[in-house]
């Protein structure tokens, strides 16, 4: 990492302690969405532990966790390389999105309580506020990941978050390379709250086969 990447991701690390793996996690995953720590950057456990000031062991098992969302890849060595976006991936996962989310729509909409649209709404209005790039793609995430639940089936909403995640890095490249998408994307989040309030499924449906879209018609723009 470049001395400039070094300070950034220091200063990702301010905002709230928790764990010591949360705080690792929550930092690389903040740098990478940002475009701070680009694809092809590596990542060295001893120097992200001295940097956040923790040990190793909580470096380790943040990587293991990002690698797994597909933000990172690890070698046999231990050192992570942060993944360059592959437009293919996101191709598939708007494919699949899309397949499930009449069924995914309807789950939640007959299964969501007051305090799960209270969270939606709240999430809603930080989105539409003026957010740094890696917050306002992990609170998108935690946005979808609030209907996601709300199906309130287990091996459904658990795949549909983990899409939800794996999404994130094209969400932010797609903000980077077209930032008024954000605006859209934002307009389309309160719809969909809006055709929940009405128990509108076909509305939510039509809402979100467009939604999952966006980042893939960023990269189409920029093309």
């Amino acid at each position: 990492m470049t001395g400039e990447q070094r300070i950034s991701l220091i200063a990702a690390s301010q905002s709230r302690r928790v764990t010591a793996v949360d705080l690792v996690r929550e930092s690389l995953r903040a740098a990478i969405l940002r475009g701070d720590l680009p694809g092809g950057t590596q990542l060295v456990q001893t120097e992200i532990a001295s940097q956040l000031d923790v040990s190793t062991t909580p470096v380790r098992e943040a990587m293991r966790d990002l690698a797994s969302e597909g933000l990172i890849t690890l070698d046999s060595h231990r050192i992570g390389t942060v993944r360059r976006p592959d437009w293919d991936e996101m191709s598939e996962i708007v494919e699949i999105r899309r397949a499930l989310e009449r069924v995914a729509l309807q789950r939640a909409m007959d299964n969501i309580t007051e305090t799960q649209l209270a969270q939606a709404r709240d999430l809603a209005d930080q989105l539409a506020g003026n957010v740094d790039l890696g917050t306002w793609v992990q609170r998108n995430i935690d946005f979808h990941s609030v209907f996601h639940w709300a199906t309130s089936t287990g091996r459904l909403a658990n795949f549909l978050v983990s899409l939800e995640g794996a999404g994130g890095v094209f969400v932010a490249q797609a903000q980077r390379l077209h930032p008024d998408i954000r605006d859209r994307a934002i307009s389309d989040h309160y719809s969909l709250l809006q055709a929940f309030e009405k128990s509108d499924v076909d509305a939510a449906v039509a809402i979100q086969y467009d939604h999952v879209n966006l980042p893939l018609e960023a990269a189409k723009i920029e093309d």
